[in-house]
């Protein structure tokens, strides 16, 4: 029921947003993915994500402002003892901010909630690196109500 009712709350605050605008969504829609080294509790395992993000068009004093929702899987994590393995899957939503601080370099913060198996409040903050004028590489440190993730993700403009 909890994870139902984030969801709405996302569905409902990035819905009005999206009809407001007047470019075609589809023109400025962007998509990432990559691999994350995740750690729970002081065990290690790698995942992945994808995603995909919507520049809005406030801006955040010099910054530039973005929806992304995503996909996390963790990966397996194998605990000591007899627990055997777990991992944890989910959908996030997040604002994301982000400031150039240099040639084609970008700081990226985020934060949003995780409405999966570790749902909750999720932020984050790294540098993003263009590559390309559409092609970018980030790496960022996250932060879940369990699971913290260093990332290392490309995104497609």
């Amino acid at each position: 029921m909890k994870n139902i009712l984030a969801t709405m709350v996302l569905i409902g605050c990035v819905t009005p947003v999206l009809a407001n605008t007047e470019v075609d969504i589809a023109d400025r829609l962007y998509f990432g993915g990559g691999i994350a080294g995740n750690d729970l509790r002081g065990d290690d395992a790698t995942g992945f994500q994808f995603f995909a993000g919507y520049p809005l068009q406030a801006k955040l004093g010099k910054g530039d402002l973005a929806i992304e929702a995503g996909y996390m899987d963790s990966g397996s994590f194998e605990h000591r003892g007899n627990f055997g393995s777990v991992s944890a899957t989910g959908l996030w939503g997040t604002l994301v901010g982000s400031w150039n601080v240099a040639t084609k370099t970008d700081l990226v913060v985020r934060a949003g909630l995780d409405v999966g198996d570790d749902d909750g409040v999720m932020f984050g903050a790294g540098l993003g690196y263009a590559l390309s004028k559409k092609l970018e590489l980030r790496g960022e440190y996250v932060v879940r109500d369990n699971i913290d993730s260093l990332q290392f993700n490309f995104v497609f403009r």
